[in-house]
């Protein structure tokens, strides 16, 4: 239905409003944008029914491009993967939105702001709606500028703006390698059509191409371009590096990029292509593996970082590794489940954490421990929290995890790999929720937010696993309601164990809670603590593995110093050189002229001119005396007359204009000859005013007959 091309539409017309609108809106921004994203979140709503009563929609809107064969054509399409991300992405930008009216009170760039991350929604929605890969790799990059806009919104801290060049330039080689795939499944299936190239990627199924010397699958190359993509968009190792940085932009920005958009984007494109993905099981292991060692260096990370907002952060690349890892071993289902849950989950906490750092006057938290009449209901909710992860991963939402794939050596990556998630996740839940609700900043302050606080944590823990076990309740009808949307292998039907792996890997993420927990009260007896690996370890996690310093080291300051020396290239043997050139020649041609003005070659010229259009002057009176000629000609024959009776007594008078006055600094000589030659100059302006003239009073001759 055309109405739910206003998805896209409203956050867009708002964008442009705000853009436009100049200092007449004002503080009144979010009068434009809240009610924008409001009725896209409500439209969102509506389109999810539809889509649930009558199947996939597919909304065509106009022809982008026709050149040849390639025909590039703008529309909608709305399947089931569609409608499930719409309500998260429009859902948390009102929130944001709504927050921000708020939390961005008095700022200089408020307008500014709610015109990028109305831009910013309208992006990730087109993304997740259009039926072209082109479009969908135009909107992919939008939301690259967004962030960069977004980040460096307080641009006088020198810090935000190093975080926004960062996650703009990473992004940007990332999506090298998603634009070489956009263009290579274009030569493969000759459409840009996602539909279209999704029904016709088994036919293409072992045709090879010819790259780095070497015989590729065509769908496997394709599938490596898609991941580099994710691995830009979605902070995957290597390419992490960007995302903790951009916790210098604004708290609801925070919220924006890693619930809503941006990080989720990888994820969305392998599932939105899957069933291309599943023909190229190379392709699928190179997912899997990034996705895991992503999970598991994010957690690691995670446990060292003294910024709750980093911890945050690394806590999101860690759980978004874990949904490329899903998509690696064919659970495209759950790895969407999973995208849902954190979505809405990481909006709540950066908001919450945006109200506890306002009040507590910056990111990091404090080193002292909590008191012990607080530190056992915190203690006693991080335990709840920390038996979440365990029953979303090994309930029935993740049972597709263990049957999508028959190989063994799966499996047990995935047991490897969703157990350490599950004990590290363990222990920074109960390290941040303690450090950031239990401890004291300053001497005086506290950081109590008012929407999450250690007497609201049991409750809400109790509350989400409520939640928890409802969506697994319902997980037949979300993965029967998904499943038309996305590529699936052969799954086993038998799930025997399923009870055992639930209570092994809550065993787990208690066990991991007790570690923390006895870590805490006894800080000097944690075993191994003094180790001299342990101690290595915690400082190579601390500083992140030391990737940012190996960029440095490897890429950013070798392309400091290229640049440098070409432009210093540049400027001396190029730039310099052509200035020293053309002044010499404007030097040797003044020299020219003033050698034929005082050699008399110049002089008489003017005078034939003036003598030839006297002459002309006359002629053409007579013919106006004569009545050849209407009246209109006669008037500009007369007034020619007299400009070239001015002109010829111009050029007949001995020049007697007084000297230049010499500018202060300027040689002597170079004044004499200014004085000597500046009356032959007027002369030689005369000459191109004669010319143009002649040109004139022949032009009127022609239009007067």
């Amino acid at each position: 239905m055309p109405l739910f091309a206003l998805i896209p539409g409203l956050p867009l017309a708002a964008f442009v409003i705000l853009a436009l609108g100049g200092r007449r809106i004002g503080d009144a921004s979010h009068r434009v944008g809240i009610p924008a994203v409001g009725l896209s979140f409500a439209l969102s709503i509506a389109a999810l029914a539809e889509v649930a009563r009558n199947g996939a929609l597919s909304i065509p809107l106009y022809r982008f491009l026709d050149v040849g064969d390639l025909v590039v054509t703008v529309g909608l399409y709305a399947d089931q993967l569609t409608v499930l991300l719409l309500p998260l992405i429009t859902g948390v930008s009102f929130v944001v939105h709504v927050y921000s009216a708020r939390y961005m009170t008095g700022d200089p760039r408020y307008r500014k702001f709610f015109a990028v991350i109305g831009l910013f929604t309208f992006a990730m929605t087109m993304l997740v709606m259009s039926d072209n890969l082109l479009v969908t790799y135009m909107c992919w990059e939008v939301m690259g500028i967004c962030s960069y806009l977004l980040i460096s919104h307080w641009a006088h801290r020198r810090e935000a703006g190093q975080a926004a060049t960062k996650a703009f330039l990473v992004n940007a080689i990332a999506d090298v390698g998603l634009g070489f795939g956009v263009v290579l499944t274009f030569a493969t299936y000759g459409t840009f059509n996602i539909q279209e190239i999704l029904a016709q990627a088994p036919a293409m199924q072992g045709q090879t191409l010819g790259a780095f010397g070497l015989e590729i699958e065509r769908n496997t190359l394709i599938a490596l371009c898609l991941l580099s993509g994710a691995i830009g968009k979605s902070a995957q190792v290597p390419m992490h590096v960007w995302l903790p940085y951009a916790m210098e932009a604004p708290t609801p920005v925070s919220a924006l990029i890693h619930a809503a958009t941006m990080v989720n984007a990888g994820p969305f494109l392998l599932a939105r292509l899957s069933p291309l993905v599943l023909l190229a099981p190379s392709a699928m292991a190179a997912i899997a593996v990034v996705g895991a060692v992503t999970a598991l260096y994010g957690a690691l990370v995670s446990l060292t970082q003294s910024d709750i907002k980093r911890l945050l952060a690394y806590s999101t690349i860690s759980q978004i590794g874990f949904m490329i890892f899903a998509c690696g071993v064919g659970a495209f289902g759950a790895a969407i489940f999973h995208l849902l849950a954190h979505g809405f989950l990481k909006a709540y906490l950066f908001l919450s954490t945006g109200d506890s750092l306002w009040a507590a006057g910056g990111h990091a938290h404090g080193g002292a421990s909590a008191p012990p009449s607080r530190i056992r209901p915190l203690a006693a909710g991080s335990l709840l929290l920390a038996c979440l992860p365990p029953l979303i991963l090994f309930s029935g939402p993740y049972e597709q995890l263990w049957n999508a794939q028959h190989v063994p050596s799966a499996r047990i990556a995935f047991w490897v790999v969703a157990l350490a998630a599950v004990f590290l996740t363990a222990v920074y839940a109960f390290r941040g929720v303690v450090s950031l609700f239990g401890a004291t900043v300053g001497r005086s302050v506290q950081a109590w937010p008012s929407l999450f606080s250690a007497a609201h944590l049991p409750g809400l823990a109790v509350c989400g696993i409520a939640v928890t076990a409802l969506l697994a309740g319902v997980w037949s009808a979300f993965s029967e309601f998904l499943q038309p949307a996305l590529g699936a292998l052969p799954a086993e039907t038998e799930t025997a164990g399923l009870t055992v792996a639930l209570a092994v890997s809550l065993a787990v993420a208690v066990l991991g809670w007790c570690f923390a927990y006895y870590c805490h009260l006894r800080p000097a007896a944690i075993p191994f603590a003094r180790r001299e690996w342990v101690k290595t370890a915690y400082v190579l996690f601390l500083n992140k593995l030391y990737f940012d310093e190996i960029y440095r080291v490897v890429a950013v300051n070798p392309t400091l110093r290229i640049s440098g020396w070409l432009l210093h290239q540049l400027e001396e043997r190029i730039i310099n050189r052509t200035v020293h050139e053309v002044g010499a020649g404007v030097r040797e041609g003044a020299r020219v002229l003033e050698g034929s003005a005082e050699s008399g070659v110049i002089d008489p010229a003017v005078t034939g001119v003036a003598r030839l259009v006297t002459g002309t002057a006359a002629w053409l009176e007579r013919l106006a005396e004569s009545g050849l000629v209407t009246r209109g000609p006669r008037l500009a024959t007369n007034f020619l007359v007299r400009v070239s009776g001015w002109l010829w007594r111009a050029v007949d008078r001995p020049a007697t204009g007084e000297p230049i006055e010499r500018v202060g600094g300027l040689a002597d000589d170079t004044g004499e000859t200014l004085q000597r030659i500046g009356p032959r100059t007027l002369r030689h302006h005369l000459v191109i005013i004669v010319c143009w003239l002649s040109l004139a009073i022949g032009l009127t001759y022609l239009l007067a007959n």
